[in-house]
């Protein structure tokens, strides 16, 4: 459902089940038929639909279910975040996006490939390591409503670290529910979230799929018992029981291709629970999760300012723009060169963190490398700007061989 290839072969073999063939509309003629059919709907005089939309709502309806991305780039509304961006809009994948899909899809394709062999598929398990504000919570609450709103019998979990991390993941969820057109939305369960609720839980009653919101202070222990199918685990280095996750929540997490988790979160720290993993699945000692990072620098609808026409970068901007030249092809693959508008955000809101004394904060926040997002927490021996110096300085070794001269 995410990966083209694998959701095409999905599409051929329901085709071929219902004896079909599933249309991909424009996305204006979508948008024109749904506004038509939801007026019908909604009209005080309703009447039965006709065969051509009959058909559309069926196409629709099972087009989304097999594609994420039809369903996602049609019909799941977001709030707006981009540069000069504000108010709902669909979802459009920014670069940030566009690389956790490239990885999501490869996990699927092996999983599914492991599926035709009927050997054991490990599904998609993400350790999304990031800098701040690049759109990952809004593509991984795109993933849950998708699943739980069009399949049955699917069990989809969240956690975060406190409440109004956990009302924001559901008032998202929420958003992107209320906006759906008639005939892609189920009917919610009387035991649909509020605030006032012990826990929160939004859940389709006749498709017996829903979500459970927990949060770090779960006092039983998060997901303990269950087992779910879809999961997102957001702020996840800020988990005081981050261990519990990796040592109960984690193992227990189901094998089949269609199963879904996401652990996304910025460092927060060194030598915490969450570096400690990140590294090991990044380094392949954990097997079955896969690793990402994303810099602070990959999206254009983010982190950018026109600089004045007389500005001259800092020695420090230039040495980070190298940096970011060395380093990007290990996460983007390719080599990415830094505009002017970036670096100019760069070195200016470096400076406001630097002048603050929190240069460790700003590098947490907006990282460009995965060395430099690990930084301590609370001041250490040696002051930020120091080790940033450093830190510029150093390259990466080359290696040689010694030849043994024979005399």
């Amino acid at each position: 459902m995410y990966d083209a290839g694998v959701t095409q072969k999905q599409i051929e073999r329901v085709e071929a089940a219902m004896r079909l063939k599933l249309v991909r509309y424009e996305p204006a003629r979508i948008a024109d038929w749904t506004a038509s059919l939801s007026a019908v709907a909604a009209s005080a005089k309703p009447r039965k639909w006709t065969a051509e939309e009959a058909a559309f709502i069926r196409n629709e309806q099972i087009l989304c279910q097999l594609d994420w991305g039809h369903w996602a780039a049609n019909y799941c509304s977001i709030m707006l975040g981009g540069i000069n961006q504000s108010g709902l809009g669909k979802l459009e994948l920014w670069e940030s996006q566009r690389m956790l899909m490239r990885l999501v899809c490869e996990c699927e394709r092996t999983s599914f490939d492991a599926a035709e062999r009927k050997e054991p598929a490990d599904g998609i398990l993400i350790a999304y390591h990031k800098a701040r504000q690049l759109g990952a919570t809004a593509i991984c609450r795109s993933f849950l409503v998708h699943r739980i709103s069009l399949w049955k019998s699917i069990a989809g979990f969240s956690a975060s670290v406190d409440d109004d991390k956990i009302l924001e993941l559901y008032d998202r969820d929420k958003r992107i529910y209320d906006n759906l057109p008639f005939f892609l939305k189920p009917s919610l369960d009387s035991r649909d979230g509020s605030i006032d609720q012990q826990a929160m839980y939004l859940k389709f009653g006749r498709l017996d799929s829903g979500i459970l919101y927990q949060t770090d202070a779960q006092k039983s222990g998060l997901g303990q018992g269950r087992k779910f199918d879809v999961s997102h685990i957001t702020e996840a280095a800020s988990f005081e029981a981050f261990g519990a996750l990796t040592h109960d929540f984690f193992p227990g997490m189901p094998q089949g291709m269609h199963v879904l988790c996401v652990a996304e979160s910025t460092a927060q720290g060194r030598g915490n629970p969450w570096h400690v993993w990140t590294e090991a699945i990044r380094k392949r000692k954990v097997v079955r999760w896969r690793y990402i990072f994303v810099p602070v620098y990959v999206n254009s609808a983010r982190n950018r300012r026109t600089p004045p026409a007389d500005w001259v970068a800092a020695v420090h901007t230039l040495a980070q723009a190298a940096k970011i030249e060395a380093t990007s092809a290990e996460y983007m693959g390719r080599v990415f060169v830094p505009e002017k508008d970036f670096l100019y955000w760069w070195e200016t809101t470096r400076n406001e963190y630097a002048e603050m004394g929190k240069l460790n904060q700003f590098y947490t926040n907006f990282p460009s490398t995965v060395e430099e997002s690990f930084q301590f927490v609370t001041g250490g021996a040696f002051h930020p700007e120091l080790l940033e110096r450093i830190g510029m300085d150093v390259v990466e070794p080359v290696s040689y061989e010694f030849e043994r001269s024979v005399h």
